[in-house]
């Protein structure tokens, strides 16, 4: 109020000083003069202003000026349910971003959607001339058809080797039957050599007798003992028994000759069964070798099976698919142009958009905090726009990193969001608040409240005899246009929160009332007003204001 006072006065004498004739100052000395004398001229008459103003006494002379009073806004200080929170920059991220390259060669011949699209995951979006697979693939098929054969014919020719083999053992069967008829044989005649024995050696112990006897009688018929008939049977009897071993002796010797005809036989039979299970040898090493073609057989079938499979793939990838949803970007190879497999160049570039990711920092300080919290659940992620504070996209943390950034101090964080809407776009910056927690009973006041001085914060406390007190307080995080006070203030006090530029410890002030308020923003629109018209309109009316 001093001040526009001060300006409408210098204005007024200004506008005065103009109707005179000008004279020029002689010297800048002269000119330093004058405007020290209009400063002087100034200061005076904003005094009689002031004591115009100041109200009579009872004897009718002004009354002294008192203290300044000083119209403020307060509020009072409460206690709240605040949330624990972080803020930072936050920058959009894809969830996933993918380059489609061709795994093929050839010319594209369609191409299946338009350049920022929207496209699903398994969506066609190009193909390629398919000729050369297509060729492959037969060529692969016909292949195959003759392996297959190769390996029907190789299970025949074992199947028929296998037969021999069994025919081998059949026979090896019956030349072991053989064998033991023969020795079943020899073992009869053996017996019949021994029994022949047996009569040889009881019809010597006859013939011993019987000779015996001869001689006896012989000696007695030539001493007249006996007749000559006695004589002559006795000796026809030693002949007899002579007779019948000569008998015995030829009779073993008959059947010894049919027990050695009888190990022959034994022999050859067993010279036959080595010949069969030589035999049975040979066809089952034939057999092995029949089983080694056809695993070799299978062997070729399955690697003309294994080339088949892969020309059908490479076939495949003559269509190619979108791996992800998400939105396409700029085609960056048309259709008509020949791309090559693996290329370096992509095709187009598909960004996963919902759900998308925000990506922030915060101090490593706070990282304590988030490994707190993040244990008890999910923490919530909210972001804004700048200018756009009230649109709310909700989220949640899903992701911290391994590494604090040893240049800048900070973790990265990472917020899932689902995106429905399509608000948030990969590379925007969005602010971003992390909420931790729930305070409940927190001391806040109106974030207007808290000043900064040189030495820290402090507000305006309002004492019952409506003088003020600058108290220190330390605030640690606003909240939706509210300061958490740590320390300084208890709930119930009062605070200033509009009019502190003019207040000091002890100051006397007044608490605006909505009058207040209303011809603060007339007097906002007189000034504007005032300020679009002549100089010397704004003095008139400024001197019809204060009069």
């Amino acid at each position: 109020m001093t001040h526009e006072i001060n300006h409408e006065i210098k204005n007024e004498n200004l506008i005065e000083n103009s109707t005179q004739p000008q004279f020029k100052s002689s010297s800048p000395k002269r000119t330093g003069l004058v405007i020290l004398g209009v400063t002087l001229l100034a200061a005076a008459g904003l005094y009689g202003i002031h004591a115009g103003a100041a109200k009579p006494d009872k004897d009718g002379k002004s009354a002294r000026k008192g203290p300044q009073v000083t119209p403020v806004t307060v509020a009072m200080v409460m206690q709240k349910t605040v949330p624990v929170q972080l803020q930072a920059i936050g920058n959009v991220q894809a969830a996933s971003t993918v380059s489609i390259t061709p795994q093929a060669s050839g010319r594209i011949t369609g191409v299946y959607f338009k350049k920022g699209q929207d496209v699903k995951k398994g969506q066609l979006l190009f193909t390629l001339d398919d000729r050369t697979q297509n060729a492959a693939i037969q060529q692969a098929q016909g292949t195959l058809a003759k392996d297959q054969a190769l390996v029907q014919q190789a299970r025949a020719t074992l199947a028929k080797d296998l037969g021999q083999v069994e025919q081998a053992r059949a026979t090896l069967a019956k030349d072991q039957g053989q064998v033991e008829q023969a020795r079943a044989t020899l073992a009869k005649d053996q017996g019949l050599v021994r029994q022949a024995q047996a009569t040889l050696a009881k019809d010597e112990a006859q013939a011993r007798y019987a000779q015996a006897q001869s001689n006896r009688y012989g000696e007695l018929y030539k001493q007249g003992a006996v007749s000559q008939d006695q004589a002559q049977q006795y000796s026809t009897n030693n002949q007899a028994s002579a007779a019948t071993l000569q008998a015995d002796r030829e009779a073993i010797a008959n059947a010894q000759a049919v027990v050695r005809g009888d190990q022959v036989a034994i022999k050859n039979a067993e010279q036959v069964v080595r010949g069969d299970q030589i035999a049975i040898t040979n066809a089952e090493a034939v057999v092995q070798g029949d089983q080694a073609a056809i695993k070799n057989a299978e062997a070729v079938v399955s690697s003309d099976q294994g080339a088949l499979e892969n020309v059908q793939v490479q076939s495949t990838y003559t269509k190619i698919y979108a791996p992800i949803s998400g939105r396409a970007g700029n085609i960056l190879v048309t259709q008509g142009n020949v791309v090559q497999a693996n290329g370096t160049n992509p095709l187009v570039t598909i960004a996963q958009i919902r759900p998308i990711q925000v990506s922030f920092s915060v101090p490593e300080s706070n990282l304590p905090q988030v490994q707190k919290y993040i244990q008890n659940g999910k923490l919530k992620v909210d972001v804004t726009f700048s200018g756009n504070n009230a649109r709310i996209i909700p989220g949640v943390l899903t992701f911290v990193n391994n590494t604090v950034d040893n240049t800048t101090g900070t973790i990265q964080l990472i917020g899932d969001f689902d995106n429905a809407q399509g608000n948030l776009f990969p590379g925007q910056y969005v602010n971003t608040t992390l909420t931790l927690t729930q305070e409940p009973n927190a001391t806040v006041v109106p974030a207007q409240a808290v000043q900064n001085g040189p030495n820290g914060q402090f507000v305006f406390v309002v004492k019952p005899d409506m003088t003020v007190e600058n108290a220190p307080v330390a605030v640690s995080n606003t909240i939706d246009g509210l300061a958490v006070v740590q320390k300084g203030v208890q709930p119930g006090a009062r605070v200033v929160t509009d009019g502190q530029a003019n207040l000091v410890t002890g100051s006397k002030i007044r608490i605006k009332t909505a009058s207040d308020s209303a011809a603060t923003v007339n007097s906002s629109k007189s000034g504007k007003n005032r300020s679009s018209g002549s100089g010397r309109n704004q003095s008139s009316k400024s001197a019809g204001g204060d009069s």
